[in-house]
């Protein structure tokens, strides 16, 4: 009989903090201003942040992506003779926790040895190892002292001997909570993002929610961009009780006014009722109303992710009709290494 550990790992709750911050996390942008104006500034002196490139993932298993956050970056260093490139692995706080050594870890050992099992069949004799960096992003309630956790300090009572015989290494700390709202550095998207962290936490959303709709708004990216962040952060404040619907309309026609306003607020009823594509269809969404949003939020994730997507991948997308394969690829379009990942996918 196969027995039934205690400590098997626990998959993920999937809250909506997770969600929400594994979103946002896979935008290069808002990880190099991460990188650059939040963590430890030696970090930006020695790596090129604005290099950024997803890290493959294909070696996690799904299982394991319940327990981890699985978002791994590659980046190269600024020495021009340097031939080695950085790989940083990220997790989310919102409650002080030690153990996410133990997240981080795992998810940075298995990029690298996802990155050493393709260079076995490509180009092995100059490949090198990439350095690794694991870094929590905290933005809890509580006050998170530590700059860093020493993977050692998970475990007590280590003999004197053996010490050295237990891996050694170092999660870095962003503490969000070490930075006030008025002088957030980074790009607006990145702004708004932070912002939204912080005031989840601390209970100011709501009354706030105009600052982080401004970052957006001054950010210049895309419309389906500024509409799909709007619709993310309608449900997510649902979710958890941060914000009317009322107010939510009188923030969206005062930040954006005129037409897009007006037509962003015809979107914003399906997110702010419901928070997933299932619940959505159970309120009585339309089906076809609900593929389309898919799509929509698709395409925005791909274009955001790595520029124009291709029109014969557009094509393919608009002829899925599949609700579950659409929700699937939805996922997909956050996580995967390149548009050629998500092409091989949709086959």
């Amino acid at each position: 009989m196969e027995q039934d550990y205690a400590d098997k790992p626990k998959r993920r709750p999937g809250s909506s903090h997770d969600r929400f911050a594994k979103k946002y996390l896979q935008y290069k942008a808002i990880v190099a201003d991460l990188l650059r104006f939040y963590a430890d500034p030696t970090v930006a002196e020695h790596v090129d942040v604005d290099g950024l490139q997803p890290a493959p993932t294909h070696g996690i298993s799904d299982e394991l992506k319940e327990v981890i956050m699985d978002i791994s970056f590659v980046a190269r260093l600024r020495d021009a003779e340097a031939r080695s490139e950085v790989l940083f692995a990220l997790e989310h706080k919102s409650s002080p926790s030690p153990r996410v050594a133990l997240q981080v870890g795992t998810q940075a050992f298995l990029a690298l040895y996802t990155a050493w099992t393709d260079a076995e069949y490509t180009d092995a004799k100059s490949f090198e190892l990439p350095i690794p960096i694991m870094i929590v992003l905290y933005h809890g309630a509580e006050d998170w002292t530590a700059k860093e956790i020493q993977f050692q300090d998970l475990f007590k009572n280590i003999p004197s001997a053996l010490r050295k015989m237990v891996p050694r290494f170092e999660v870095l700390v962003i503490n969000l909570r070490r930075f006030q709202y008025g002088n957030l550095p980074g790009r607006p998207i990145t702004k708004a993002f932070v912002e939204s962290l912080m005031r989840a936490m601390d209970g100011t959303f709501a009354a706030n929610l105009e600052s982080v709709f401004r970052h957006i708004h001054e950010a210049g990216l895309e419309r389906s961009f500024r509409w799909d962040y709007a619709q993310t952060v309608a449900a997510y404040c649902s979710r958890n009780d941060l914000l009317t619907v009322d107010r939510l309309k009188q923030v969206i026609l005062k930040v954006f006014e005129g037409q897009e306003g007006i037509e962003m607020l015809e979107t914003i009823p399906n997110g702010i009722l419901q928070e997933g594509i299932e619940i959505g269809v159970g309120k009585g969404i339309a089906i076809g109303e609900v593929r389309g949003e898919v799509r929509g939020e698709i395409k925005t994730t791909l274009r955001f992710r790595f520029g124009d997507v291709p029109d014969d991948l557009v094509k393919r997308l608009s002829a899925i009709g599949d609700l579950s394969m659409l929700t699937n690829l939805d996922k997909l379009a956050s996580t995967c290494a390149s548009l050629d990942e998500f092409a091989d996918a949709m086959k």
